[in-house]
């Protein structure tokens, strides 16, 4: 058969017979299992002069206007002659003596093959073999993805074994998206249903009763990550396929005689604004059929006793009816839970409500996994907290396969520029500036929702250039002049914060007066800072670091503490001061330090600082008395090690190790860091000129005065102190120092 009705694109401004081409066999074996033609290098660079950026058989061409094929390069052949394996010469009626055929570049139109229908048998007719489908089916989608098939093609391949094989192609079907659907020829890909037919006669061993085709029409062919504005999310959707639908691929029959059951529910959860509800919505775009039903988990509890249950069996009716009516061949029905968390919580745990939510569970469980459970949905639930659900949801046979939306990664952040930028990039209004890797690489931690934010306050600020806001009602808007630029971008960055990112802010109020390298001792404990962080960053053994820095009240602790954080230049840094805590009972207290470290797990790069311990755990010397609850929480999260590939540096500050000694605290700490007082008269010298109060000379005229041992914050108070007296600085400074008895702590 040939294909009909079809154009060769011809080579631009070649001549006639630069088209016509001496047919010969190929030179090896392997070549002939190809089902591609092969022409010199010479002749390949001619006529696809990009085609090594190309994937493999997508460099087309046609023979005598009838016959597509892929082309390749080779070295061992002439540059007028083409390389055709026995198998394709029969096809084509070509022949090697005295013979020439015309060869032409072909561009294919989107013609994609939903089915296609093999009948196979031995190469030698009428020898013996044994193959299995599955993997004849397997091999076949890979090494001819994405070549040119049509009715009467008959193709050489060698199946696992070493098992040659004479592959006719029967019939296609083409996809109801492509340009013709009723053409005689398509393009192979992935999902493409392969139905196996043994040849009349054959002695081939193997299974082609029709039964071991996938159902690849349960997918879209032309579903774009991209083009769903999902971005970053690879790896989840190959699990998730994996997982949830590799199974339903596959006929009932294989699936029954192999007693495996169909996964019934998954769980999508992560940090807030990463795309679950996204994802969610667009694997209903993804499948042929019925759309999914989206539902979010408080629009299902009802005021009226028993609605909120019936609720829930509503959701499932659909489904139950239909593997009533049609049993294994029931389609999928696909149920989306948003908000699962708020319907789903753990039973017995709710205090002074009826106990519907626990009824709503028992509900979602029965119609999941109960006595007749149904074995034609797939429900899908999102949560931001999945320590919530409760666990009879999340065990085997229910929700049971748990994906991690987490945030995303540099590649995953350039993807989601890219999809958010698209139409600006389509309309011209993205400036040549701008530059989506490098905001990728800036934006650490930020989720979509929050990337998305940054490019909406981009463009905010290239609309704020067209409004003249003393002439609002007659402005004149000029579209050409719309163009987002990079310092757009820049400044959206610093105003759109990531939830899970540094906070800056809190920096300024711990170091305000900034860090002072008075000397030696300060330069020990600075290298030591850079020591352990670089064995948070590149050490495989511990992944875990908690540091204690000691010292005198005022001796700076804080402040070094927020240095090493912000020099750690982790993308993830939380600050749990006793200031930020005031009011909060003891219960509230523990809930947000463990917040802060479970929000830490959940990227790979974190830090914490917890400061002034003594007065977090609310220690009082008369007594004693401290909160058991908040210190027990302590004990436990300093020692949890992160999950998966996370590190943790903790940075913790105290005046009073002793007391930690007395809890047991101490042990949680294998690095104490002690911050050194000011001792020295060379370091008071530095400080003073460090800090510009005095001149060189007079800083050391004052030094001279200086003959015990001060803290930094001390020091600091001083020398403000004697900057608001009149006259001599360094008198007053020498007053200071002797009259208020400031020396001592």
């Amino acid at each position: 058969m040939s294909y009909s009705n079809i154009r060769g694109g011809g080579m631009a401004g070649a001549e006639v017979n630069d088209t016509v081409f001496i047919p010969q066999g190929m030179t090896n074996e392997e070549q002939s299992y190809t089902n591609r033609c092969f022409i010199s290098e010479q002749k390949f660079k001619e006529m696809f002069p990009n085609g090594s950026q190309r994937r493999i058989n997508t460099n087309y061409v046609i023979v005598n206007n009838k016959f597509i094929l892929s082309a390749a390069p080779t070295g061992n052949v002439p540059v007028r002659n083409i390389m055709l394996s026995r198998v394709q010469r029969d096809w084509m009626q070509v022949g090697t003596v005295n013979a020439t055929c015309n060869v032409e570049i072909y561009e294919p139109e989107l013609l994609m093959l939903t089915s296609i229908t093999l009948v196979v048998d031995c190469f030698k007719a009428g020898s013996d073999g044994k193959a299995d489908a599955q993997s004849v089916i397997g091999q076949f989608l890979s090494d001819y993805d994405n070549q040119i098939l049509t009715p009467g093609q008959v193709i050489a391949m060698v199946a696992f074994g070493n098992q040659p094989l004479r592959l006719k192609v029967e019939k296609i079907q083409l996809s109801p998206d492509s340009s013709n659907p009723k053409g005689t020829f398509g393009m192979l890909s992935g999902i493409t249903q392969i139905l196996l037919v043994k040849a009349e006669g054959s002695r081939l061993d193997i299974e082609t009763n029709g039964d071991l085709s996938l159902k690849s029409n349960m997918f879209k062919i032309d579903w774009d990550f991209e083009n769903m504005g999902i971005g970053g999310l690879d790896a989840e959707f190959r699990d998730i396929f994996r997982r949830a639908f590799a199974s339903r691929l596959f006929p009932p029959s294989l699936i029954t005689k192999l007693g495996v059951n169909h996964v019934r529910g998954m769980l999508l959860y992560g940090p807030p604004g990463t795309g679950k509800t996204l994802i969610a919505r667009q694997i209903g775009k993804m499948l042929n059929g019925r759309e999914p039903k989206l539902v979010s988990g408080p629009s299902i509890l009802d005021k009226y006793v028993g609605g909120s249950e019936n609720n829930v069996r509503m959701l499932f009716r659909e489904a139950e009816i239909e593997q009533k009516q049609k049993g294994e061949n029931s389609g999928l029905h696909i149920i989306i839970l948003d908000e699962l968390d708020a319907i789903c919580k753990t039973r017995g745990t709710r205090q002074g409500d009826s106990g519907v939510g626990d009824s709503v569970v028992n509900q979602l469980l029965a119609m999941i996994d109960g006595v007749e459970s149904l074995n034609n949905i797939l429900v899908i639930g999102m949560t931001n907290r999945k320590e919530m659900i409760d666990d009879a949801l999340l065990r085997p046979g229910r929700l049971e396969v748990h994906v991690e939306i987490s945030l995303p990664n540099e590649e995953g952040r350039e993807q989601i520029f890219t999809i958010h930028t698209a139409k600006m990039k389509k309309n011209n209004a993205l400036d040549s500036s701008v530059n989506l890797a490098a905001y990728a690489k800036e934006t650490k931690n930020y989720s979509g929702a929050e990337i998305e934010g940054v490019v909406k306050a981009a463009a905010s600020y290239t609309f704020s250039r067209q409004i003249d806001t003393k002439n609002l009602t007659n402005m004149e808007i000029k579209p050409d002049d719309i163009k987002v630029t990079d310092q757009d971008f820049r400044r959206a960055i610093s105003e759109v914060k990531p939830g899970f990112g540094a906070v800056e802010d809190q920096y300024e109020n711990y170091a305000h007066n900034g860090i002072v390298n008075y000397g030696s001792e300060f330069e020990k404990v600075a290298n030591s800072g850079k020591l352990f962080i670089e064995q948070v960053k590149t050490s495989l053994r511990t992944p875990l670091v908690s540091v204690l820095l000691t010292g005198e009240p005022g001796s700076g602790k804080s402040s070094l503490a927020t240095y090493f954080a912000k020099q750690s230049e982790f993308p993830f840094v939380r600050i749990i001061s006793p200031q930020d805590m005031l009011g909060m009972t003891e219960t509230a207290k523990a809930q947000r330090i463990t917040k802060a470290f479970e929000d830490s797990y959940k990227t790979p790069l974190s830090c914490i600082i917890i400061d002034d311990i003594e007065r977090l755990i609310e220690y009082v010397p008369i007594g004693p008395r401290f909160s058991n609850l908040i210190l027990q929480t302590l004990h436990v999260l300093y020692k949890k090690t992160p999950p998966k590939k996370g590190r943790l540096l903790i940075l913790s500050t105290t005046s009073n190790p002793s007391v930690l000694r007395d809890m047991d605290l101490m042990d949680c700490f294998p690095i104490q860091v002690e911050t050194p007082s000011i001792t020295k008269k060379s370091e008071f010298k530095a400080i003073l000129q460090e800090l510009g109060a005095f001149s060189s000379k007079e800083a050391e005229l004052a030094s001279q005065y200086f003959n015990d041992r001060v803290t930094i914050k001390q020091l600091i108070m001083i020398i403000e102190m004697a900057r608001q007296e009149k006259g001599d600085p360094v008198e007053n400074l020498k007053y200071m120092l002797t009259e208020f008895q400031l020396k001592h702590i």
